[in-house]
């Protein structure tokens, strides 16, 4: 393999050692830590809201805690999101970041009563997760409901009537009730009652 060969390969090893179950349980034993940044296109629920060359920039941090479920991370993250301006529909650039507590358990039932604090996940019997998954389900929890531009849009083409507010009233079905047409049929073949 040539030099050139494995500096391409670079960005997709980080994402397939990220897509690796990791056992939860000796990660927070020995106080692992993950640092490091990913194409935001290598990441299966995001990549349609990634800019091009858009990166997340991610640090795990694994720990035993307190209390009744000790196994835990912290988990914090931060990107630039090509989404959809709610204002005028065109894409906006929107830099996100978050930061979450997380608290493994192995059951629904153990998931109701973590911390309020922090979120749980379920791990289930083998006790592993990847941490690429925890990446991407903490960036989607970090998109904004309603990204705007900070500055004003421009002008909304006319093309699109509800986003430029020129929404005509709706028209007035002309055709006869339903009810007046039971009614008729009521009224039988004099016309009158």
């Amino acid at each position: 393999m040539s030099t050139d060969d494995s500096q391409t390969d670079a960005k997709p090893l980080a994402v397939r050692q990220l897509s690796v179950p990791l056992d939860v349980r000796a990660a927070c034993r020995a106080g692992e830590e993950r640092v490091g940044e990913l194409p935001l296109s290598a990441l299966m629920r995001c990549h349609d809201m990634a800019p091009e060359d858009g990166q997340v920039f991610y640090r795990i941090r694994f720990f035993q805690g307190q209390g009744v479920h000790p196994l835990a991370a912290e988990i914090a993250i931060e990107a630039a999101l090509a989404l959809e301006c709610a204002r005028c529909r065109e894409t906006v650039v929107q830099p996100v970041a978050s930061s979450s507590w997380l608290s493994f358990v192995f059951s629904e039932e153990q998931a109701e009563h973590v911390e309020a604090a922090a979120e749980p996940v379920i791990l289930g019997r083998e006790g592993r997760v990847k941490p690429l998954d925890l990446i991407e389900d903490e960036l989607l929890m970090a998109v904004p409901l309603m990204p705007v531009h900070e500055t004003p849009c421009g002008p909304i083409p006319p093309n699109r009537p509800y986003e430029s507010g020129q929404l005509t009233e709706p028209v007035q079905d002309e055709r006869e009730s339903p009810f007046a047409a039971l009614a008729a049929l009521k009224k039988g073949p004099r016309g009158k009652d």
